[in-house]
């Protein structure tokens, strides 16, 4: 019998608990998604019904003024994992799918789960004060994940804005410059009551999402991404200081080009144009990393680092 036909050489598939320590932010996030979706419409459970009929109305945990002056205060948490169709799911977790990944290794899991939460937050608060305010409406209900998934895509689009949507073939910002600019249409043509009626029923949220991917963008930008904002700098001569809030960010990570240039040398004695690479480009900026932070990189620096990186992984 050969080793690898002995019962304790052969390969099993992890148990449980070794597969469920694999999980990131971003798997959590997807994971309970797709649980309450499964569980409101694939089984019909956790649903309003008519008091007399019993007929399903629409899924538990949307929000809306009316839920929160009737004291219940879970929903801005629950609103941002319920969805009222097939549809608005498929598409918010294709968004989700796209930006959560990689904004997880730019920023981290702990901001990626502090964007989707804050997004979602401040989206249903902007939705709610202006229909509240200037439609007089408190009845209307929110939920869905797009405005927190839209904040996670905006942030994403700030640490990387030469990135390209795959199936258009356009820079992402060109993508959301078109969507965004969508959302303020529908949202003016709401507010003059004149939107037409076979736009979806979803799409009156517009102002929800405007909402998030604008919180999604200060995040990012908070951190230092696409340039620091103006308030959080003060000038001092001719050079720009961070201010505390800054120090006390959480620094946001990329992916780490970890290479033994002595074992590479050895290995490949003929001037490998990688080497040069990380002599004259990534060493420089490893060096800022550790002496002043990962905020204190340009946008061209963190380009060119993400580009390493990408190299030395394949």
């Amino acid at each position: 019998m050969s080793l690898d036909e002995r019962d304790y050489m052969r390969r099993r598939p992890p148990h449980f608990g070794e597969w469920l320590k694999g999980w990131t932010a971003f798997h959590v996030i997807f994971a309970v998604n797709v649980a309450v979706f499964f569980l409101q419409w694939g089984l019909h459970e956790a649903w309003v019904r008519d008091v007399l009929t019993g007929e399903l109305i629409r899924p538990w945990g949307g929000i809306s003024v009316e839920a929160l002056t009737l004291g219940r205060f879970w929903t801005p948490l629950t609103f941002m994992f319920v969805h009222d169709g097939w549809w608005s799911f498929l598409g918010t977790m294709l968004l989700f799918w796209t930006a959560g990944r990689r904004v997880q290794v730019l920023f981290g899991s702990r901001s990626l789960v502090i964007i989707y939460l804050l997004a979602g937050v401040v989206g249903a608060a902007v939705q709610m004060a202006i229909f509240a305010y200037l439609l007089k409406s408190t009845s209307v209900i929110l939920m869905g994940a797009t405005a927190s998934s839209l904040g996670v895509l905006l942030a994403y689009a700030v640490a990387m804005p030469e990135e390209e949507v795959p199936v258009f073939s356009v820079s992402l910002w060109t993508f959301l410059r078109f969507v965004l600019g969508g959302y303020a249409l529908v949202g003016g043509l709401s507010l003059f009551g004149v939107l037409p009626s076979w736009v979806p029923r979803g799409a009156g949220d517009c102002f929800a999402h405007l909402g998030g991917g604008l919180a999604g963008w200060y995040f990012a930008r908070s951190l230092g991404y696409g340039g620091v904002p103006a308030h959080l700098l003060h000038s001092s001569g001719s050079s720009l200081r961070r201010q505390p809030q800054m120090v006390s960010a959480r620094r946001p990570r990329l992916p780490v080009v970890d290479v033994d240039l002595e074992a590479v040398r050895k290995e490949n004695p003929r001037n490998d144009p990688l080497l040069n690479l990380m002599k004259d480009e990534i060493d420089p900026i490893l060096d800022k990393i550790n002496d002043h932070g990962m905020g204190s990189l340009t946008n061209d620096e963190r380009r060119t680092l993400e580009r390493a990186s990408r190299r030395f992984v394949k």
